[in-house]
């Protein structure tokens, strides 16, 4: 079925892409991206000299958005990890991993899951592949027992079904493959998705919220292609993985066409151990808005935004003058050899058309409840809980922390539920995102400052300052942040355990551990990784 918008009348167009809706096991669930909205749209409406200029893009691809608007209590359509074949180059088919339903193929990556807080929701996860594989619910605050870390493997042909509670604020999480030894590989293959929640504070901000459209997202990873055009995993002799082509959800250079005025993007660093530094061509300011954990107190203006892997950030850019115009996302990031420098890339070009506005504001406020991060850094303990010391071998083929590499048989440390405790991470290199699973946190410092004020909302992770020339040789790369963790690991519900005495025991059997790992997915491979139990005091 064909549906044609009338240009005159933007409210028809926002509640049909908003809330239009598909039949699934007889419940309702948005389709965008499906068909015709599964890319940024043809060059149509564009003027003569903007087609000039995309002559040589691609149209962002838009992964199929799972939402149910209606229902609190509902079953999403069943994830099917597969073996496929995907062109990044038109014609040429290559080897990818792509998580589908019944309704949405998804040749690589998976599609954008949608919740609210206070929704209960069904999931099966079904694995078609010919290895085990997981599947992480990264930001999520979620028990151990549905987190998908390590030990909760699918073995092929097994379905993970799991009933998850939303109980946390508005933000842009993600999911992706967590496989022992082997995340790297299957995250860079395509286990992976966009994972958004929203609550009924960020329903009411007035913010640009129609996906695909003035809300757009931009996963942003590398790659890797041989003479055949095939997507390769290959570290060409290097620690880590670094590709020589930047993609946005699988789109090799790519442009999206938007209307003028305020546009959000939900940006991802998908990439396995690149970090970027996002910048506008023209030097334009943005305006960030939320980060891995959920909305900064108010907007913060900045010209320029790093994120490492992992690492999820919201802005806003006001495009009400560039009606007509093209505008680059540009990132400033590493080389792929050895000879030092920055290289410069164009990420995203945005073509925007010379239309009508979308109704979506910039509020001056963007929290309901405000965060005091002054307070809450002078009210933290005074002393550290614990201290985590990542470092390697001197070849860089093994990654410990505090000079202990992963072991799946050992519980690293056991934390208890409900307690605010302060961790210290710190590294001779530097350089290292350090991910948290199971909560969100407050950074209190880096090399004792301040976070910059784009990073004083809540993260999940915290990236430790790269050395810079002439420092000292065994200098220490800091940060502190402030934890506190609302559920348990217990294998068991907590409110029908069925083991005698379970709230005291603190054995690996009866839990499903928390990870805390280097979030450059190699070094998570190689051992930068621990698990940790979060259990009831007595």
């Amino acid at each position: 079925m064909n549906f044609k918008f009338r240009k005159g009348n933007a409210m028809d167009r926002r509640n049909f892409i908003k809330y239009g809706a598909t039949l699934s096991s007889g419940l309702a669930f948005s389709s965008v991206g499906l068909s015709a909205l599964s890319s940024s749209g043809s060059s149509e409406g564009l003027n003569y000299q903007q087609k000039k200029l995309i002559s040589e893009y691609n149209p962002l691809y838009i992964p199929p958005l799972l939402y149910n608007p209606y229902a609190k209590r509902y079953r999403m359509p069943t994830l099917y990890v597969q073996d496929t074949f995907h062109e990044f180059y038109p014609g040429k088919k290559s080897p990818a991993t792509g998580l589908s339903t019944l309704q949405h193929h998804c040749s690589y990556f998976g599609p954008t899951i949608k919740v609210k807080r206070g929704d209960v929701v069904d999931f099966s996860i079904v694995n078609l592949r010919q290895e085990p594989v997981t599947n992480h619910w990264h930001g999520l605050h979620i028990p151990g027992r549905l987190d998908g870390g390590p030990h909760q493997m699918i073995q092929p042909g097994e379905t993970w079904n799991i009933t998850m509670p939303v109980r946390q604020e508005a933000a842009t999480c993600w999911y992706h493959d967590h496989t022992c030894g082997k995340t790297a590989e299957h995250v860079y293959f395509g286990h992976a998705g966009l994972f958004l929640i929203e609550d009924a504070h960020s329903a009411f901000l007035g913010i640009p919220d129609i996906y695909g459209v003035n809300e757009i997202p931009v996963i942003v990873h590398d790659k890797l292609f041989n003479t055949n055009f095939e997507q390769i995993y290959d570290l060409r002799g290097g620690p880590i993985f670094l590709g020589d082509s930047i993609l946005v959800n699988g789109t090799i250079n790519p442009y999206c066409k938007v209307n003028p005025g305020w546009v959000r993007l939900r940006i991802l660093n998908g990439a396995n151990d690149r970090h970027f530094d996002f910048y506008f061509k023209d030097g334009r300011s943005f305006y960030v808005i939320a980060g891995d954990g959920g909305f900064l107190n108010q907007p913060v203006q900045i010209d320029q935004l790093t994120l490492y892997s992992g690492e999820r950030a919201e802005i806003m850019i006001d495009l009400s003058q560039d009606g007509g115009g093209i505008i680059d996302l540009m990132a400033k990031t590493i080389v792929v050899d050895t000879s030092g420098g920055d290289l410069f890339v164009n990420i995203m070009r945005l073509a925007i058309e010379d239309n009508f506005e979308l109704p979506a504001t910039l509020p001056s406020r963007l929290r309901k409840k405000w965060i005091n991060w002054e307070e809450e850094i002078k009210s933290a303990p005074q002393v550290i809980s614990r201290s985590f010391d990542l470092s390697s071998n001197s070849t860089l083929t093994e990654m410990y922390i505090n000079n202990k590499a992963y072991d799946m048989k050992v519980i690293n440390e056991f934390v208890p539920r409900g307690v605010h405790e302060v961790w210290e991470v710190k590294s001779l290199r530097g350089g290292h995102p350090f991910h948290v699973h199971g909560c969100s946190f407050l950074i209190m410092a880096i090399d004792d400052e301040s976070p910059p004020d784009e990073f004083k909302g809540w993260k999940d992770t915290v990236v430790l300052p790269l050395p810079e020339p002439g420092t000292p040789v065994g200098k220490y790369y800091t940060a502190k942040i402030l934890v506190k963790f609302d559920h348990t690991t217990f294998r068991a519900d907590g409110t029908n355990r069925n083991i005698s005495g379970l709230k005291d025991q603190k054995e690996l059997r009866y839990h499903f551990p928390y990870m805390y790992h280097c979030h450059l997915l190699e070094h998570e491979d190689k051992g930068m990784m621990g698990q940790f139990i979060v259990y009831d005091e007595a």
